[in-house]
């Protein structure tokens, strides 16, 4: 979504959020991928807030110095695929009678009106028709359409082309994590992805290859139960975050201090999600003839990697939890050919490699 430029022309993901930058690029060896290059840069709180840019000037210099210290190989293109937090974006299926391309066209920009509180002069906007494979015939079409203010965009491809790269596409965060966590970008049930960064939770209901619903709340981060632990011991946030990492969840010892602390905010995100299940159970799942429900969670991002998570929204959602593993459209055997690279860190790269593939799906 989001094209500039031709979009096959060779690049790299870069992945901008409030507190880091992360970039990964994928290259082709015989008919399969293989991590080329990639890189991690901290960036301090107050550059970007809440996926706006507060301090253009240091964010460049920051960007220029993540891309002169990948790992790996050296970047040799300044073409790049970038991401815009789904905060202020707007996904959404909706369905539309059957016409031909040219009509088509013309009907998304006046139904973007009935949908969106923005003018067509205020918006990039973008759209597909979703081939969902089901066999039935339908009497209609199923478009996934993708919205975001200018003013959000405009600043992020000023920052990217003043520290030397050139953007051939913006993705939006969800679509970037499908492409990277689900096989071909298809499943063939519902299925929730949360993504658990730093300071914002996102969440998106997946059917088929539509994303039909999307959310994010930073009342529950990776930041919020660090700081939960350091108010709770009243210890500093270093300490407050090596705890969280090296303890993380025991549900074996649901009495211990740590635990208690951790599942307050842990069990108000899982009410969340139950209340997303319900939504789509009643208003969602309609859209599209099959009358499953949500049959597995994937979490992903930083959050991801806390001891006992999965085990604990097993209890509390009874429903199939895993981790996603952003490898299983890169390698042929993604369990197994994990790069040199921290196993546990894989997950926080999701929407860079996802970005990465985009050239390459």
């Amino acid at each position: 979504m989001f094209n500039f430029l031709s979009p096959k022309i060779n690049s790299f993901g870069i992945d901008l959020s409030d507190l880091s930058i992360k970039i990964a690029c994928l290259k082709k060896h015989g008919g399969n991928f293989y991590l080329a290059s990639f890189g991690r840069q901290e960036i301090r709180e107050g550059l970007i807030v809440n996926g706006e840019i507060k301090k253009e000037d240091e964010l460049i210099g920051l960007i220029k110095e993540a891309v002169k210290k990948v790992k790996g190989r050296p970047l040799k293109t300044k073409y790049c695929v970038a991401s815009l937090p789904e905060t202020v974006s707007f996904v959404q299926v909706i369905k539309m009678p059957l016409m031909d391309a040219k009509e088509l066209s013309e009907a998304v920009k006046w139904e973007l009106e009935a949908h969106i509180p923005l003018s067509k002069d205020e918006i990039y906007y973008d759209w597909q028709i979703i081939d969902d494979g089901a066999k039935i015939q339908k009497d209609h079409l199923d478009i996934l359409i993708g919205v975001l203010p200018k003013k959000t965009v405009d600043p992020y491809l000023s920052v990217l082309k003043k520290a030397g790269l050139k953007p051939l596409s913006f993705e939006i965060e969800p679509i970037a994590t499908v492409r990277a966590l689900i096989k071909n970008g298809y499943s063939d049930s519902p299925i929730i992805i949360i993504d658990m960064g730093a300071k914002r939770t996102g969440l998106l209901i997946l059917f088929r290859q539509a994303i039909y619903f999307t959310t994010a709340f930073s009342i529950i981060c990776g930041s919020s139960l660090v700081d939960a632990l350091s108010q709770d011991l009243n210890i500093d946030q270093a300490k407050a975050l090596q705890i969280k990492m090296k303890v993380g969840l025991n549900i074996k010892h649901p009495a211990s201090r740590i635990y208690k602390t951790l599942s307050i905010p842990l069990l108000d995100m899982a009410k969340k999600i139950k209340n997303y299940i319900e939504f789509y159970n009643e208003h969602l799942r309609s859209l599209h003839g099959d009358n499953r429900s949500i049959v597995k969670i994937i979490f992903c991002g930083g959050g991801a990697k806390l001891s006992g998570l999965t085990e604990f929204f097993s209890q509390e959602l009874a429903i199939p939890i895993e981790i996603g593993n952003p490898w299983i459209n890169i390698y042929a055997n993604p369990a197994e050919e994990i790069p040199e690279f921290n196993h546990n860190e894989s997950s926080s790269f999701t929407t860079a490699l996802g970005l990465a593939l985009r050239n390459n799906d």
